[in-house]
């Protein structure tokens, strides 16, 4: 008999490598309740509660000071928020408002006083459920994506880049063809009190039956165009085996940037 599908989170895996280029790891993610920011994580499944909780990609902002420290600070400092920033959730999550007053103020108090801090920058990418419903929120270009039953891909978060803005505006066409200087960030967060106007996209759903999401830094979606990372996917391979092919694949590819990425199932 085959089991039904459900509406929460049963298996959860990670995986993380520093690149074959870069000198360092200036990722971080959450699971688990755990902080990682390691050289060389293959497949690693963690235990999972599976009617609430939350995971989450940082990617510290190479361009900014020490980014290494700016991801981890900000997911640990999620990790505190869980418990003690309660009275700024938004319908029970952990929304805009929790992020805006609570957490990025934290970081600017944890890593400003050292004024070369105040430049040092993070994205990210973070999913809570909760009763069968998701609340997914980012800034910058870690992504989220929620990958169907039958295999449908859907992007849940939006990218903070100056082409996504000139896309929006109507300024772009997509495939127009631009200089990489485009695809810079418009929107992180960084650890300066006076940088509080940072984009956030913030959705909330109920959790699709079935559903796989995948939250990554753009090591994964950087390096794997959008038809090779689709044509990873199968939805009868056990989640380990579908993180081991989004790893090899981005190592086949040179793997020029961090990876770090959550598998949810």
């Amino acid at each position: 008999m085959t089991e039904p599908a459900r509406n929460h989170p049963q298996e959860l895996v990670i995986v993380q490598h520093r690149g074959l280029i870069p000198r360092q790891q200036q990722d971080a993610l959450l699971a688990a309740d755990q902080v990682k920011q390691r050289d060389d994580l293959p497949p690693q499944p963690l235990p999972i509660a599976p009617e609430s909780g939350l995971c989450a990609v940082a990617d510290g902002v190479a361009a900014s000071f020490k980014p290494q420290l700016a991801s981890r600070a900000l997911l640990e400092i999620l990790r505190a928020a869980q418990q003690d920033a309660v009275d700024q959730f938004q319908d029970g999550w952990l929304g805009p408002r929790a992020l805006r007053r609570v957490v990025h103020p934290r970081l600017c108090r944890q890593l400003a006083p050292r004024t070369r801090f105040r430049s040092s920058a993070t994205t990210l990418a973070l999913l809570q459920w909760r009763a069968g419903q998701f609340s997914a929120l980012n800034v910058g270009d870690s992504r989220i994506y929620c990958i169907t039953a039958d295999g449908r891909w859907q992007q849940i978060s939006l990218d903070h880049s100056y082409y996504q803005s000139m896309l929006q505006r109507g300024e772009l066409s997509p495939g127009d063809d631009v200089g990489q200087l485009y695809h810079d960030l418009e929107h992180m967060i960084s650890a300066d009190e006076a940088e509080d106007d940072f984009a956030i996209h913030w959705q909330t759903g109920t959790w699709p039956q079935g559903a796989t999401w995948l939250l990554c830094t753009d090591g994964l979606h950087d390096s794997l165009e959008a038809p090779a990372l689709q044509g990873l996917f199968d939805p009868d391979a056990p989640l380990a085996e579908f993180a081991g092919r989004l790893r090899q694949a981005v190592l086949n590819a040179g793997a020029p940037d961090n990876l770090s990425f959550i598998l949810l199932r």
